[in-house]
């Protein structure tokens, strides 16, 4: 074998990873909203294809400008609307026999047919737009409103959004890290980890944390999405989000942000607004190489299967709480 070319060569996945151990969902998947493309990827007037939940969707702008994300697969033949699809007068137009789908989801047009049958239609999500992201929600409607940043309102903030790209974990295992603060400890070097206080509600759960060298604020949002605002004994702050859309079993989308006060960015000046932000989706990127090695190699063990230990409370409630959280299928299976 040596000298043999293994350019082309993948290690075949790992039983369990990027999922939990021993779990089967049957098909299911967490009711939450996540972001599925930045704005700034959503041309109007293109349809673009999308994986979600172990499926298909296509994304696009409808004639106001609003984002829609409906099932891909059309109810015809199965043609994906996100290969070929087009927008013609407002309307997706599927590639192999050009029937053609309104923003709700409805067939409008079928060549050569005066009835149109109740069946041909698309599966419309709930989507949004909002923090330089397109959001969709896995349900009929919504279970809680989208995402705020702790502390402050979207007006007094500038932000910039950005994409970490796809990961062969579950989004919410690596959102865990909100209770596991021996990790926080241990894998990124935060001195002062521990609570003062953890609240766990239907969709949201709240963390404050508070040492002579900081105080902080972090919510988990639908077990997949965490905001954060930081304050730091020398007076400087951090407004972050980040988290992960249901791509398929054992598969994410990473996304996050970072923020700061707009008083701040006067402070700084166009250009030094700039070069903060450099920095800190830099330092952002930094957490997530620092957690890559070992969630992707890990068979994670969820409730009832760890072997917790006194210092692992909060996590234990958060696997419970995980286990309890409602969950869907996608529309067209």
């Amino acid at each position: 074998m040596d000298g043999a070319d293994t350019s082309e060569f993948t290690m075949p996945p790992r039983a369990y990873a990027g999922g939990e151990y021993k779990r089967d969902d049957e098909g299911t998947f967490l009711q939450c909203w996540s972001p599925i493309m930045l704005s700034e990827e959503l041309v109007a007037g293109k349809i673009y294809g999308q994986d979600y939940l172990g499926t298909r969707v296509i994304v696009y702008r409808d004639p106001t400008g609003q984002p829609v994300v409906q099932s891909a697969y059309c109810p015809h033949m199965g043609a994906d609307l996100g290969c070929g699809g087009e927008l013609t007068d407002g309307a997706v137009r599927c590639p192999y026999h050009h029937w053609k789908f309104a923003a709700d989801g409805k067939c409008v047009e079928i060549p050569e047919e005066t009835t149109i049958p109740g069946a041909a239609k698309l599966y419309n999500y709930p989507a949004a737009e909002r923090w330089g992201f397109v959001w969709v929600f896995n349900g009929e409607k919504p279970l809680y409103d989208l995402p705020e940043m702790p502390n402050i309102a979207e007006e007094d903030l500038i932000y910039r959004a950005a994409r970490r790209g796809k990961r062969p974990i579950e989004g919410w295992i690596g959102s865990s890290n909100i209770v596991d603060f021996l990790h926080l400890k241990t894998v990124h070097g935060v001195p002062d980890p521990f609570p003062t206080k953890v609240e766990f509600t239907d969709y949201l759960l709240t963390v404050r944390q508070e040492s002579p060298n900081r105080i902080a604020d972090t919510r988990l949002h639908g077990c997949t999405w965490l905001t954060a605002h930081m304050q730091f004994s020398d007076g400087t702050e951090r407004f972050f989000m980040a988290g992960g859309l249901q791509v398929a079993a054992g598969w994410s989308d990473s996304f996050f942000l970072v923020a700061m006060r707009k008083s701040q960015a006067e402070e700084l000046g166009p250009e030094g607004t700039e070069e903060e932000f450099k920095k800190r989706i830099a330092y952002i990127h930094k957490l997530y190489s620092e957690d890559e090695p070992i969630l992707y190699s890990m068979r994670f063990r969820g409730y009832r299967k760890s072997a917790l230990i006194r210092a692992d409370r909060y996590m234990g409630e958060f696997l419970r709480y995980h286990d309890s959280y409602p969950r869907a299928k996608p529309f067209d299976v």
